[in-house]
């Protein structure tokens, strides 16, 4: 029931028929959820809220431009990855997801010129909100053992996120790739991890997971193409997905589930089948570069172990 919380806030918006609130809603209380889940409970929701609500004000103020919106995701990107020094990159990883969607998608809020400012306070809120939520149910939580890492391999692999994110950024923005851009920033995110050992094995598991669910997707579109079916389907795919997530089951099976749940959600104006082919290709785009990046760094591996934790790069 807590992925569910996660959401009132985008629920009581949506029942006032603000769009784009909700949409912000969703994102952030989603991300402050996962930040609360695989950090350290609700301590880290009330640190991550203030700089994640800051950084999407700076996002949807720099998104129609690609060298800010690159140097402001670039940024948010350093800052998860800088996480790892407690242990927090999974934690932060959501937050800068997010951005990725609403550098893609930015709300308008009726031509609103306070646009960013009303971004930031939607997200500020739906983060204390969970943070919250999160502080209640501290008694049934129980956060996940935090590995930090040295500072060396830290920086090094947060200025490489940082550069990755940032140039597919501009990317994404000066081509207008729409959300198709927003999977390429999700999928660089999820895989490339500051040992390049896990990373491979992400890799590999995200192409799996997310075939298999463009499977389910396309099924599912067979029956339902359009209409508030999709959305009611993709909260249930996405709350199994959660409760997987949360049951430490194979990273695949985890997006076996979120990936139908999101192309659902995300079939307005277009079909499911589309959908589908459009993230399936972005994922693939997204895979590629994160290999590619990581094969140019194997030779520069064994520079950056360190004696204790994981030797494999």
């Amino acid at each position: 029931m807590l992925n569910v919380a996660a959401f009132a806030p985008a629920m009581i918006l949506g029942a006032l028929g603000w769009h784009d609130g909700v949409f912000v809603a969703m994102l952030a209380g989603l991300a402050a959820f996962m930040a609360c889940f695989m950090g350290s409970g609700w301590q880290t929701g009330l640190r991550v809220s203030v700089p994640f609500a800051a950084f999407t004000a700076l996002t949807v103020w720099a998104a129609p431009y690609a060298l800010p919106a690159a140097l402001v995701l670039g940024a948010a990107a350093f800052w998860r990855g800088y996480g790892a020094r407690l242990g927090l990159h999974n934690a932060l990883m959501m937050t800068v997801i997010a951005l990725g969607f609403i550098v893609t998608q930015p709300p308008k809020f009726d031509g609103a010129s306070l646009a960013p400012v009303i971004a930031g306070l939607i997200t500020l809120g739906a983060s204390l909100y969970v943070t919250l939520v999160m502080f209640v149910a501290r008694r049934w939580m129980h956060p996940p053992a935090l590995t930090k890492l040295v500072t060396s391999r830290v920086v090094a692999y947060s200025s490489i996120l940082a550069v990755m994110i940032g140039g597919v950024t501009w990317c994404v923005v000066h081509f207008d790739l729409g959300h198709a851009g927003a999977w390429i920033i999700l999928t660089i995110l999820v895989v490339f991890q500051p040992y390049l050992g896990t990373s491979y094995s992400k890799a590999g598991q995200r192409i799996i997971g997310t075939a298999l669910g463009f499977v389910v997707a396309s099924v599912i579109g067979l029956f339902i193409s359009s209409g508030p079916w999709l959305y009611l389907i993709g909260v249930i795919l996405f709350m199994v997905a959660g409760s997987f997530m949360m049951l430490g089951k194979p990273y695949w099976v985890f997006v076996l589930f979120l990936t139908p749940a999101v192309v659902l959600f995300t079939s307005a104006g277009s079909t499911v089948d589309q959908t589908a082919v459009i993230r399936l290709e972005a994922t693939g785009v997204g895979v590629l570069v994160t290999l590619l990046v990581m094969l140019l760094l194997t030779p520069l591996a064994k520079r950056l172990q360190v004696k204790s934790g994981a030797s494999k790069f």
